[in-house]
């Protein structure tokens, strides 16, 4: 893959007659975020960053600020664009993106900045890492009372590729083009509700593959006329959608989870790297289930993983040790972390998660005997003798379970975490004094 310098972008906005050319982040609460440059300022703007209140990392989903933060009206910070991240926009009329950093106005690392957070973890970890986010979505129409689904396809269902056939056909060439690898698609379980599947990256661009993936798909569908929506659960009956996570360390070439020796085909290395997963994983929750409704699609029986355990092709556990292809085994074989869903920030996600792995590998964990069975269906003796947990039921607890967390505090440094409790705190109390549409029609008259 092309590794973009200054110079490369500066001749391929003229070559490719680009008039404008988003600088894009992803803040901490997901929200994929950013500005506008015309062309004729892009030399200067690629060297001074553009200017953003030092609040806007935290600036929360809801789009207000959080009370007790640290940052308001007084403070600046830069979104400098990384250059090997540009790509041209398919679905967007002459304009191109790029993807930034935050540091500060020396252009030093300010602290706040969830891609700066992987960066570091990265640079901390002795192996190469691979991964990919495997997305999960739904075509939906507005309609005068809300959103219904695109179609009525039913699972895997040839008619739902036809019905979807012309936007589904215009993503995967805009991915293309963006030089993502698509490798699968297919309708899934929901109607109207899509996967689509790219190839891994390395650890980074991984991250920026999911940023590229999800603009690309709402853009593309936008332009259909329908709305692509990530949300983890968008409606009560139907399935959730995840973005799973698929990691694996590798080091001179060599897949360090494979050991085809092994009865489950994973290594020590790999055992350890779940245990230390499965330690952290209540508290990894506030960052890859990172919405309130997030909690409404991890529960029993939903292929989503509602408890702390692993096991190979177990789609109900946390941690799914993926078996590899016929034939590719080395090169396929990796873990498959479900409890991640498209509110997530990818940097963040990948960041304590890869934080969990590696701990778990220093301090020689081991995960205990492999969930061969929905963990739903022990008894809650068994799953007390086994260790398996229970995930939180909702944002509130899993924000607990983070404040309780001294390795993650370490990870993301003092502001970041603190500000990080704060903003997910926020939104679990903003939700909290909701009364939804369900409690007035059973209430409202019964008391």
């Amino acid at each position: 893959m092309k590794l973009w310098t200054r110079e490369d972008v500066l001749k391929a906005v003229r070559d490719n007659d680009i008039l404008l050319i988003r600088f894009l982040y992803v803040d901490c609460d997901g929200v994929t975020r950013g500005y506008t440059c015309h062309r004729d300022q892009l030399d200067g703007d690629m060297s001074s960053g553009h200017a953003f209140a030092a609040c806007m990392p935290f600036f929360s989903s809801l789009d207000t600020l959080v009370s007790g933060t640290r940052f308001g009206c007084v403070g600046e910070i830069r979104a400098v664009p990384d250059p090997a991240t540009f790509h041209v926009l398919p679905y967007a009329r002459r304009q191109a993106a790029m993807i930034c950093d935050f540091v500060d106005t020396r252009h030093q690392p300010v602290g706040v900045c969830p891609r700066t957070t992987l960066k570091e973890v990265l640079a901390g970890c002795e192996y190469e890492v691979r991964a990919s986010f495997e997305n999960e979505f739904y075509y939906m129409l507005r309609t005068d009372t809300g959103y219904e689904p695109f179609d009525r396809s039913v699972c895997f269902a040839t008619s739902g590729m036809k019905t979807t056939e012309n936007v589904v056909l215009d993503t995967v060439e805009a991915l293309s083009a963006q030089g993502l690898v698509v490798e699968k698609y297919y309708p899934e379980y929901g109607p109207g509700q899509q996967e689509v599947i790219i190839k891994y990256d390395s650890g980074l661009r991984a991250a920026d593959n999911q940023v590229i993936f999800k603009e690309t798909v709402r853009g593309v569908a936008a332009d259909h006329g329908i709305v692509a929506s990530f949300m983890p659960k968008p409606f009560a009956g139907l399935a959730g959608s995840g973005s799973h996570l698929h990691v694996s360390l590798w080091k001179d070439g060599r897949n360090l989870f494979h050991d085809p020796a092994d009865p489950v085909g994973i290594s020590p290395l790999a055992r350890s790297f779940i245990a230390g997963v499965l330690h952290h994983l209540p508290a990894l929750l506030p960052f890859t289930a990172a919405c309130v409704t997030s909690y409404k699609r991890i529960v029993p029986h939903n292929w989503a993983s509602a408890y702390a355990c692993y096991g190979p092709d177990n789609r109900e556990a946390a941690v799914r040790v993926v078996s590899g292809q016929k034939g590719r085994e080395a090169e396929t074989t990796n873990l498959e972390f479900k409890p991640v869903d498209g509110s997530a920030n990818p940097y963040l996600a990948l960041a304590v998660v890869l934080a969990a792995g590696l701990d778990g590998i220093t301090r020689d964990l081991d995960p205990g005997e492999p969930t061969m069975q929905d963990p739903h269906d022990l008894s809650p003796e068994e799953r007390a003798r086994r260790g398996i947990r229970r995930l939180p039921q909702h944002l509130g607890e899993a924000v607990a379970e983070l404040e309780r967390d001294d390795l993650l505090r370490r990870v993301l440094g003092p502001v970041m975490y603190e500000e990080y409790v704060l903003l997910k705190r926020f939104q679990w109390e903003e939700y909290l004094k909701q009364v939804t549409e369900w409690e007035v029609r059973h209430f409202a008259e019964l008391f």
